[in-house]
């Protein structure tokens, strides 16, 4: 039942008995394959409509995302349309402006993992609270020197990094004392270890006092596993990974063809 009551089976329809109880839910939507399509198109009209008519019914929606803050794309942070951001896989949430919970990587990991990296020569990205800082790339705010958080950016909040799959198995095991990693396309993500989505929803749960029967999460990754298995309706997106549409309660059309709008009129919230 993965802690579910009721838990409804994968692929099946959400009957009106069925479906999530009409007090105000929380809705919690990823950013990446989901709310945005992999080219960055996106938000999509018809599911900012779904959204901005769910809410006028008294629901509340989350981002919910492994990006870090400083990554989310300014135009989403600020959208009207969302009531508050899990960021970083879950260590940085807040409602409104009311900062939740907040977790980062420590200055002395972010230096002995940088030192690696120049070492190593390979590529990586640290997201934080303000921007996005990178190692053997250009694109971000460089890191050049092993203290560089320590001296130039001591209060980056770092929650999350990136890292080429052709890192050796000895550079992840180093990398799994600090991180969890999920597998990605083009490569891994790396989030604080024990950390996860749903602990950032259960935050917001709590400060709404809202039960998980009231909540519903929308993702498309392995990373999005533990906020479906957690959500009182869980729904994987139409392109979602296997894994994740094997654990979801219902599967929705694709990111970009009314993924989102499609997932709340099943649920009966718009």
């Amino acid at each position: 039942m993965n802690g579910k009551n009721p838990r409804i089976s994968p692929g099946t329809a959400i009957t009106e008995q069925s479906r999530i109880p009409r007090k105000p839910s929380a809705v919690f939507i990823d950013i990446d394959g989901t709310l945005v399509s992999g080219n960055l198109e996106g938000p999509f009209p018809d599911d900012i409509a779904g959204i901005e008519k769910a809410r006028r019914a008294g629901h509340r929606f989350f981002l919910c995302t492994g990006r870090g803050f400083g990554h989310i794309p300014g135009g989403l942070r600020k959208a009207p349309y969302f009531d508050g951001i899990v960021a970083g896989g879950g260590v940085h949430v807040l409602l409104g402006g009311k900062v939740l919970y907040r977790k980062s990587v420590s200055v002395e990991a972010l230096c002995n993992i940088s030192a690696l990296f120049l070492e190593n020569g390979k590529r990586c990205t640290f997201q934080g609270e303000k921007a996005t800082y990178c190692i053997n790339r250009s694109d971000y705010v460089e890191i050049t020197g092993k203290d560089d958080f320590a001296r130039k950016y001591p209060g980056a909040h770092i929650a999350m990094m990136t890292v080429d799959k052709t890192i050796t198995e000895k550079t992840r095991a180093f990398l799994e004392t600090v991180f969890d990693i999920y597998p990605q396309i083009p490569h891994y993500d790396c989030f604080i270890k024990g950390e996860s989505k749903s602990r950032g929803m259960r935050a917001v749960l709590d400060e709404l006092a809202l039960g998980r029967e009231n909540s519903v999460a929308i993702g498309d990754s392995a990373n999005d596993l533990d906020m479906i298995r957690f959500a009182g309706a869980g729904i994987a997106v139409g392109n979602a990974c296997d894994e994740l549409k094997a654990a979801a309660d219902w599967i929705s059309a694709p990111c970009g063809k009314g993924g989102v709008v499609r997932a709340l009129e099943h649920l009966g919230l718009c």
